[in-house]
């Protein structure tokens, strides 16, 4: 059986699983930090990969930055951070009760960054809440992950990690205008990952009756929390879902400056 090899631009791998008469290709989607000071900056980086608009919030070396971590592969990571309520440059647009710094793929990104209706996609990251981590008080969000529909029934998020009550909590809503719908799937205590690098794996079929698989892991392979199920994960009139990583939070009194380190975000469809 003769096979044709197929080339990518540098940071996608290529991965082949050879059913009965046929060849199915995946492709990963890698992005890295090239190290402080060196290279390419931060946003630089994220345009190579998610489109000329990848960051909402700013993008200045303050908020999203690189530097090193001895626990991951090549050292060099990304670093985000909000600072406390002082911090107007973070602040949602005209949405001046929350703050925002989060890279994202979005409808301009490449579709290899975007999943469309029934594709199924994994995202796969490593994180570290630089401690100590500011906990959001009940009922305040605070988002260090999502995936979101663009297009119509777009609101609140189809998944998410939440800061929430002193938990990590992997939450999940079938539509977009009823915050009552948003059901929490799995949680571990925040003391868990805080000052702790952690992967996590999330894989969704993004359909009416799309399935869910996520873990969230140590380095050491030690499980944190799990979920496997099926749920609703596509929404009416929408065109795509996309990932989002960073802080998105409610502004609160006393709120403090928030940190979190990433490293080899993938998207692999």
């Amino acid at each position: 059986m003769n096979k044709r090899m197929k080339s990518f631009v540098a940071g996608i791998t290529v991965a082949s699983i050879v059913a009965v008469a046929s060849t199915v290709y995946a492709a990963t989607v890698t992005i890295n930090s090239d190290g402080a000071n060196t290279g390419l900056t931060p946003l630089q980086i994220f345009q190579q990969y998610l489109g000329s608009d990848p960051v909402d919030g700013p993008t200045d070396s303050y908020h999203i930055s690189e530097t090193t971590s001895s626990y991951i592969a090549g050292n060099n990571v990304f670093q985000f951070k909000a600072g406390d309520a002082s911090d107007t440059a973070a602040l949602d647009g005209s949405n001046t009760d929350r703050q925002r710094v989060e890279v994202k793929a979005y409808k301009g990104s490449p579709s290899n960054a975007t999943a469309s209706k029934d594709q199924t996609t994994t995202y796969k990251w490593k994180f570290r809440p630089m401690s100590p981590y500011p906990q959001s008080p009940s009922g305040n969000f605070h988002h260090i992950f999502q995936v979101k529909a663009v297009d119509g029934d777009d609101g609140y998020p189809i998944l998410t990690f939440s800061v929430d009550g002193g938990n990590l909590k992997f939450k999940h809503s079938p539509i977009g205008a009823d915050a009552s719908q948003v059901q929490t799937l799995a949680q571990t205590a925040f003391s868990n990952i805080d000052g702790q690098w952690v992967e996590a794996t999330v894989t969704m079929k993004h359909s009416d009756s799309g399935s869910i698989n996520m873990t969230l892991k140590k380095l050491d392979g030690t499980t944190l929390m799990s979920y496997s199920g099926t749920k609703d994960n596509w929404r009416s009139g929408s065109t795509i879902n996309r990932p989002k990583w960073g802080i998105y939070r409610k502004l609160f009194t006393g709120i403090q400056e928030a940190k979190i380190q990433f490293a080899d975000f993938q998207i692999t469809e």
